[in-house]
């Protein structure tokens, strides 16, 4: 599993900081992170990390590929929100699979890509607004082992829901072209403490 050097993680903490003075609103969404996160892979030269990312690509697999000592990694930018033990992610839309259900399966098993989430919650209190982050990488894996069959509509709604062995939570929106989302257990997560901006 890839994962960011300590000098990556404190360039990222510096340009989303940079990022929080000039707007202090919200969170930073996930394809202002793909460019931050590019950049602090970047700034580690002596890591021997190269990446490559394209403004507005259309890689299915990944938002930045890394290759380290000849293995490359596809990563998937997210930025996500941690609620009650779990990481709540947005993924692809998979309408051009016309609503199959055994396609949808196919692709969501065959993904290998990694996943680095920047999860983001906001704290107003008598000092300010604190924006607070963290670092979490969700292992490929855990997002398999899904069943073309064992999707189904809880509580008569329009949304296909799924669990795999995991305990991970896969829901699939068809109002919203299909777009597939995450519920990811907390304790299949690795995270790093968060840091606070404000």
């Amino acid at each position: 599993m890839y994962r960011l050097t300590p000098r990556m993680q404190q360039t990222l903490q510096q340009s989303l900081k940079k990022y929080h003075e000039l707007f202090d609103g919200g969170r930073c969404l996930g394809w202002e992170l793909e460019e931050l996160i590019f950049k602090a892979i970047q700034s580690d030269s002596t890591a021997r990390h190269y990446a490559t990312w394209t403004e507005a690509g259309h890689d299915d697999e990944a938002d930045i590929r890394v290759v380290v000592n000849n293995t490359e990694y596809a990563l998937q930018i997210k930025s996500g929100t941690v609620k009650r033990g779990y990481l709540e992610l947005s993924g692809h839309r998979l309408g051009r699979f016309d609503g199959n259900l055994e396609d949808i399966t196919e692709y969501l098993s065959n993904n290998s890509s990694e996943i680095l989430s920047i999860p983001y919650r906001k704290v107003d209190d008598d000092t300010g607004r604190h924006h607070i982050y963290r670092i979490v990488y969700v292992d490929s894996a855990y997002l398999r082992l899904l069943a073309p069959t064992d999707w189904e509509k809880p509580n008569n709604r329009k949304s296909w829901r799924q669990t795999n062995p995991y305990g991970v939570i896969f829901t699939l929106h068809p109002s919203m072209s299909w777009q597939v989302w995450w519920r990811i257990p907390e304790i299949l997560l690795e995270q790093l403490p968060e840091f606070i901006i404000g």
